[in-house]
């Protein structure tokens, strides 16, 4: 927009920050889970009982953001968050039943 003898510049940033994500495991897709829907990985997600010593609100937040997972993991949609120096429990969550991860488990950071 030009106004008498004044230019009126919209600046956007087009240089967006990179998106953290870690990819889903193409073995969870290969080899078929007992779990198909989301309503089985919350009652999956529920059976696990939580550590001693950890406080209330967290252990509802690693269930959520597991529920998210495996959200991702149903619609075949990217999983974009970290999941770094989760309690070993919630690691658990995130793998089917029959024992694979729904994420590269390389990415993650454990320790």
């Amino acid at each position: 927009m030009i106004t008498e003898g004044h230019s009126l510049f919209v600046l956007s940033n087009t240089n967006k920050p990179p998106v953290m994500s870690i990819p889903l495991n193409p073995l969870a897709f290969a080899f078929p889970s007992s779990i198909q829907n989301i309503a089985q990985a919350k009652r999956w997600i529920d059976g696990f009982s939580r550590p001693a010593m950890f406080n209330s609100h967290a252990w509802q937040t690693s269930k959520k953001l597991a529920l998210l997972v495996w959200e991702c993991h149903l619609e075949n949609r990217p999983f974009r968050r970290t999941l770094n120096f989760m309690h070993p429990a919630f690691y658990e969550m995130i793998k089917t039943p029959e024992g694979i991860c729904l994420v590269h488990e390389a990415r993650l950071r454990r320790n």
